[in-house]
C-alpha cells in the first residue's frame, strides 16, 4: 500500500503524461492495498444483498402484516422472539448455536407508510452490528400484487474491529434474505407456511441430500 502511494505521488509530481499514468496506477496499487489488508480489517467491507419477490397482496397488506411483531418469528429467518419497545423500535432475540441467546435492538431509519421502510440494529451489548435492511414495496396493480424488495446492507469486520452481523444473519446472508420473502409470501397469500417436513419418502437422491442441505427440509 505504500509503495503504490509513493509511486502515485512520485507520477504526480512528475507533471507529464507518464506520470500521470504513474500516478493513477500508484493510486490503484494503494487501493486495492487497503481492500485486503490490515486497514481492510479495521474499516470494514461493506456488503449489499438484495432480492425480490411478488405477492398477490397490496401493499398495505404486506406493510401491515410487516409491523405484526408476534408474527416475524415464523417467516424471518433465524429468529425467536420479537417485542415492540415504541414506535421506533423493536427488541429481538435469536438462539445462537455457539454464543447461545443473542440479543439486539432495531431502530427504524424511516418509514413511509405502505411504500418502504428502513431499519438498522443495535447491539444491546454496545458492539458494532453494522446492519441495515431495507424493504421496498411497488405496487404493481389491483390483480397483480405487490412486488417486495429487501435490502440487507452490512460490513464484515474481520481483525481489529469485529461486527456481529453475521452473528444475526447467518452464514448466509442470501439464503437469509430469500427464505425470509418466500415464507413471508406464502403466509401473505395461504396464511401459512407449505413444508414436507416429517413426511414420508424412499431413498434420498443426490439432489434431494442438496436440497435437504440448501433449504433446510428433507426434500425428496
Amino acid at each position: 500500500m505504500l509503495a503504490g502511494a509513493a509511486l502515485s505521488i512520485y507520477g504526480w509530481t512528475r507533471r507529464s503524461a507518464s506520470g500521470v499514468a504513474l500516478g493513477v496506477a500508484g493510486g490503484a496499487i494503494a487501493v486495492k492495498a487497503a481492500s485486503a489488508g490490515p486497514i481492510a480489517d479495521l474499516v470494514g467491507t461493506e456488503t449489499s444483498v438484495s432480492r425480490s419477490v411478488i405477492v398477490l397482496r397490496s401493499p398495505e397488506d404486506v406493510y401491515r402484516f410487516w409491523n405484526e411483531t408476534e408474527t416475524i418469528p415464523q417467516w424471518m429467518e433465524n429468529v425467536r422472539s420479537v417485542k415492540r419497545l415504541d414506535h421506533r423500535r423493536m427488541f429481538w432475540s435469536r438462539v445462537h448455536p455457539e454464543a447461545g441467546i443473542l440479543e439486539w435492538t432495531t431502530e427504524v431509519v424511516s418509514d413511509v407508510a405502505n411504500q418502504s421502510l428502513c431499519w438498522r440494529a443495535i447491539s444491546a451489548s454496545g458492539s458494532d452490528y453494522d446492519l441495515s435492511q431495507r424493504l421496498v414495496l411497488s405496487n404493481l396493480g389491483s390483480t397483480r400484487g405487490t412486488l417486495v424488495t429487501l435490502t440487507l446492507q452490512y460490513k464484515m469486520h474481520t481483525g481489529l474491529l469485529h461486527s456481529g452481523a453475521p452473528m444475526i444473519i447467518g452464514p448466509d446472508p442470501q439464503r437469509y434474505v430469500r427464505e425470509s420473502l418466500r415464507k413471508l409470501k406464502m403466509l401473505l397469500e395461504a396464511g401459512e407456511i407449505a413444508t414436507i417436513r416429517g413426511q414420508s419418502h424412499g431413498p434420498r437422491t443426490l439432489k434431494g441430500k442438496l436440497m435437504e442441505t440448501i433449504i433446510g427440509e428433507a426434500a425428496a
